[in-house]
């Protein structure tokens, strides 16, 4: 049954004498703050670390909803105290000796927009028989407050100062990915406004979050947005999205994209982020890139094709499926290593041809006007110098013709 905190207030709920000060549609003011009894609240399935627990338990069990609210609130109570559990046992120590010092903020409803974990704390104290209740600010939806001044008011309060420690990057990118592609909330420059950040961190931080979606389909896990939390995916993405922003043929883009994924899958490195990294910096930046993904194919098509088969892919599947393939593993760090040393080689082999165009350019930034007006010292010590580049090109010519 759907609960209406308003109704309920000078009820089961009372107001206290705090007051927590809130940007609302536009308003900044300090708004009342009441005590609620816990049973009336729940965890808010919108907020990206939460919804990526939620998929993971849906993955593993049936489908979680507020159906049963104390059951729903039970699972993600576990998550959230398993997230950082000396983080949370601070707080709950805290909050058990002063009391609960800063105040949340609920809807109506009573979905919880902020204080997660104080709510976590409280029903554990609870739960341990002293009697406990919730101070929150009461946020009524039928004042005119939509959905995205709610999503607006949220992203203030994560943004307005330094994130909790333990909020995984990879739930960064789902709330991102919610708000500005799927769901499309905000756009760009709204987004940026509210969180205060610079356009293109906030850009690059998108094109993250949709690479790390595209590799959720291509291992048949979309939606399993845990998968990519469990990989630790958050730096092999930063490098990822650097080497796609150097390819401009679209069609090679989406080459590369694949290779990388399979690569990631199937790479026999504990450093996932610098086993990407040297693939972009010694296969893809290269002349090879090209043949790189001709011959790395076969690894992509085996990868994908072996997981889109299955019903269910979760992290055991991939390690059951690709990681303990020793032949598919073996051939896919042969193709990379090869690429790799043979690109170093070009490389060593190409250095007297970069040098020499560099020292080209030195000696075309020379103005000849400044040449004929230099003085007499001058110009015998740029003679000297000349007449030693003469005598190190000949040697270099006579080399050419051994």
């Amino acid at each position: 049954m759907t609960v209406d905190l308003i109704k309920l207030i000078d009820k089961d709920i009372t107001v206290t004498d705090g007051t927590r000060n809130l940007t609302v549609k536009g308003e900044t003011k300090n708004h009342k703050v009441y005590r609620i009894p816990l049973e009336y609240l729940f965890y808010n399935d919108q907020n990206g670390r939460i919804a990526t627990w939620i998929s993971k338990y849906n993955s593993d069990n049936n489908q979680l909803t507020l159906d049963d609210k104390e059951a729903y609130n039970d699972v993600l109570h576990g998550f959230i105290k398993g997230a950082n559990a000396p983080a949370f046992n601070k707080t709950k120590t805290n909050i058990k000796m002063f009391g609960q010092k800063i105040a949340g903020v609920v809807l109506k409803n009573g979905r919880i927009i902020d204080g997660n974990r104080r709510f976590t704390c409280l029903r554990e104290i609870a739960a341990e028989g002293e009697d406990c209740y919730f101070n929150a600010v009461i946020l009524d939806t039928d004042a005119g407050i939509s959905d995205k001044d709610i999503k607006r008011l949220e992203l203030n309060l994560q943004h307005a100062e330094e994130r909790p420690v333990d909020y995984d990057p990879i739930d960064n990118l789902v709330d991102i990915y919610r708000d500005l592609e799927l769901n499309k909330t905000f756009t760009i420059p709204e987004y940026v406004h509210n969180v205060n950040k610079k356009k293109s961190e906030v850009e690059k931080t998108l094109k993250k979050a949709i690479l790390m979606v595209e590799f959720l389909k291509f291992i048949n896990a979309e939606g399993k947005y845990y998968i990519a939390r469990e990989l630790n995916l958050d730096g092999p993405l930063q490098e990822m999205v650097s080497i796609l922003n150097r390819v401009n043929d679209e069609e090679m883009e989406e080459d590369i994209k694949n290779s990388l994924f399979a690569a990631l899958i199937t790479s026999a490195s504990g450093d996932l982020t610098r086993h990407i990294r040297q693939i972009g910096k010694d296969i893809i930046k290269t002349k090879n890139a090209e043949k790189f993904i001709e011959e790395y194919e076969e690894i992509v098509e085996e990868v994908y094709e072996g997981l889109q088969e299955e019903d269910n892919v979760e992290l055991s599947t991939i390690n059951e499926k690709i990681s303990t393939n020793t032949q598919l593993k073996e051939k896919s760090e042969d193709i990379i290593r090869k690429k790799v040393e043979q690109n170093r080689h070009e490389t060593v082999r190409n250095k007297p041809v970069v040098l020499l165009n560099d020292a080209l350019d030195a000696l075309n930034a020379i103005d000849e006007t400044f040449v004929s007006r230099m003085s007499e010292e001058n110009k015998e010590e740029f003679e000297e110098v000349l007449q030693k580049i003469r005598e190190t090109l000949n040697v270099y010519g006579d080399k050419l013709n051994v």
